[in-house]
């Protein structure tokens, strides 16, 4: 059975779309319609019959729960609110987004392989792989008289053929779903498979995945270990595999081959269309992408027979018109269902098989009453100045699940410094320690800093006068001499706070710089800062260095190697970077965020080039997009 959960339009998007239950609560099942037998053996009519079979069960289903609101939609009921006031409430829908086979269930609309698939419009067949002509809408009285004209035919075969050439629909539209329609439906059944099977084809699967298992890390970002040997059903894999895969193609397909910039169009309309807030300039560039994506579309029909004539890829004509008419398509992702689904799927694990219904609403009951005790113990602690959770882990997720996240080490809209040090390195038993809450954080000479890296590490050498002659250029007032001494403290983990272009809320990157993190190896994150230079500068966090002068002044610095820009076109908006082998010092002042540099695989063996990733979020995307053309806000 599926979950059916009522989730109140007036949260906030962040608590709606949050994990979990996003703020819902189960008000039914909705019974899966097995097929008893083999669609094989039965006949056309037969199939038909059983389809219309289970459009009736739905259609029950949905009477049973809309029936007790049909008359408060009308006529309204008195309603004491939160704030003690009594109104009168009109409960209703003002969204409704489905997957295609759902929405041909629900709104009694005939299946892909009808004359007009779209349950929006009247396409017809041949031209759903159209996205910039427009046809005639759907609506319920057009429809209405399609059933009344089909219910007054003569015989059932006259007016099923009328059935036959409008579809059934009675609703005023279906939203656009970025999961099912682009996640699932665009890339992941389509798109992926013809990249799967094109490096099949060409032996190169398996390159594909151990380049893929290489690709730097980054948070919020899943790390794909088995491109070739796993089938991959969240829409969330398949997003991020999306938002890494040209950046593998580009070093194992044909020269020019067009399947990469069909991809890369694809997923600028996916970036654009799932941002928080939408603009005016933001709607002008869906559109242009909208334009580039069937441009490419056509040529990758040409030279790999691939067909886009299917109703998902249609409806991204629809698109724009939703965000128009509905707000922006994050208030329409089935994604939080996706998340409900696994909660339930938890609870009915820990029944026992029988009547299962009742217990899956005890439980879920008995978590909610759980959370609510948690939140109220953690505001009760926080109210009178005490931390309730341990230093670098917040509370435990207040939706039941016993998942504990990371804490953020900044308020938002810090008036101090956007950055905060973690992780301290500890140097062995070597000079001055000062334990505090957080460990050791060990203060060295600067010339006792370099032997303990070793005099064959690059990034220190000549570490003495170059960090000396740094601060003295940045702070002319600060004077001091070659036999001052300079303390330092070394770090492995940047927390950096910046205000995000996608909402102009603040935001937060967590960036490593571990010669060893997680037992895995070394990683070196990267950043993007301010330069004087055009464009977007990055560079390669090496070390995190926090030094007291002798005037106690406190500078933190990070040694880092700039990446030269070099431009290199092979998508729109492809920007590559040389990483250079000098090491450079960097003010924290001057950092923004952090970036993700995905390796050139192809390059010469000379030459460090990287490919900047700006699909990890809508914020970097609109950065990367501004600092090319200067064209969405």
């Amino acid at each position: 059975m599926f979950p059916i959960v009522l989730r109140a339009l007036w949260l906030p998007s962040e608590i709606r779309n949050a994990s979990g239950n996003g703020g819902g609560v189960i008000v039914g099942f909705m019974v899966m319609v097995l097929d008893p037998g083999n669609s094989e053996e039965r006949t056309e009519r037969q199939n038909y019959g059983f389809a219309q079979f289970k459009r009736e069960i739905y259609q029950q289903v949905l009477e049973i729960i809309f029936e007790s609101i049909w008359r408060k939609a009308s006529t309204g009921e008195l309603v004491e609110c939160g704030d003690t006031v009594d109104r009168v409430l009109y409960p209703g829908f003002l969204i409704e987004s489905l997957d295609f086979e759902e929405a041909w269930n629900f709104t009694c609309c005939r299946a892909g392989r009808a004359k007009h698939p779209c349950p929006r419009c009247l396409v017809s067949q041949d031209m759903l792989h159209c996205l910039q002509k427009s046809f005639p809408a759907r609506n319920s009285s057009e429809m209405r008289a399609a059933i009344d004209r089909s219910r007054r035919a003569p015989n059932a075969t006259q007016g099923e053929k009328i059935l036959m050439d409008f579809g059934l629909h009675d609703i005023v539209a279906m939203t656009y779903d970025l999961v099912h329609f682009d996640e699932s439906g665009k890339w992941a059944h389509h798109l992926w498979v013809l990249t799967l099977d094109l490096l099949k084809r060409l032996s190169l699967l398996t390159k594909a995945t151990e380049l893929m298992a290489e690709f730097p890390r980054w948070r919020n970002l899943k790390h794909i270990n088995d491109l070739a040997t796993k089938d991959f059903s969240d829409g969330q894999t398949h997003l991020d595999i999306l938002k890494c895969i040209i950046y593998i193609l580009c070093e194992l397909l044909p020269a020019k081959s067009p399947l990469i910039p069909c991809i890369r169009a694809l997923l600028q309309c996916r970036m654009v269309l799932g941002l928080k807030v939408m603009t005016q300039s933001r709607k002008e560039v869906v559109e242009r992408f909208i334009k580039n994506y069937e441009h490419w579309c056509k040529k990758v029909f040409e030279e790999h027979g691939k067909s886009f004539r299917f109703p998902k890829q249609h409806f991204l004509a629809h698109a724009l018109e939703d965000v128009r008419l509905k707000g922006v398509l994050r208030n329409a992702t089935t994604r939080t269902g996706e998340g409900t689904h696994q909660e339930v799927s938890q609870h009915f694990q820990q029944t026992n098989m029988r009547n299962a219904e009742a217990q899956i609403t005890v439980r879920d009951e008995d978590q909610e009453a759980v959370a609510r005790t948690r939140l109220i113990v953690y505001d009760f602690f926080k109210s009178n100045g005490d931390n309730p959770c341990p230093d670098d882990m917040e509370a435990e997720s207040l939706e039941g699940f016993g998942r504990r996240i990371l804490k953020s080490k900044l308020a938002p809209g810090s008036p101090a410094n956007h950055w905060i040090f973690e992780s301290p390195l500890r140097h062995g038993d070597t000079v001055v320690a000062n334990r505090n809450c957080r460990g050791f954080l060990v203060k060295i000479s600067i010339r006792s800093y370099k032997y303990l890296h070793g005099g064959n590490n690059p990034v220190y050498r000549a570490f003495d006068p170059r960090l000396r002659d740094f601060p003295h250029a940045q702070f002319p007032a600060e004077y001091f001499t070659y036999e001052d001494t300079i303390m330092v403290e070394t770090f492995q983990c940047l927390y950096l706070s910046y205000q995000s272009r996608e909402d102009w809320r603040n935001a937060e990157d967590i960036l490593r710089c571990n010669s060893n993190w997680n037992k895995e190896g070394p990683r070196y994150d990267c950043i993007m800062f301010n330069s004087d230079e055009p464009g977007v500068a990055c560079a390669r966090l090496r070390s995190l260095i926090r030094c007291r002068l002798p005037s106690s002044r406190i500078v933190n610095l990070a040694v880092v190697n700039i990446s030269k820009w070099r431009p290199k076109t092979v998508w729109d908006g492809c920007l590559v970077y040389e990483e250079g082998k000098e090491f450079s010092f960097l003010l924290l002042d001057y950092v923004i965020r952090g970036a993700l540099l995905a390796p050139a695989h192809g390059a010469r063996s000379t030459q460090q080039l990287r490919y900047l990733v700006d699909g990890v979020d809508g914020d970097m995307f609109l950065r990367i997009l501004n600092a090319i053309e200067h064209v969405c806000y």
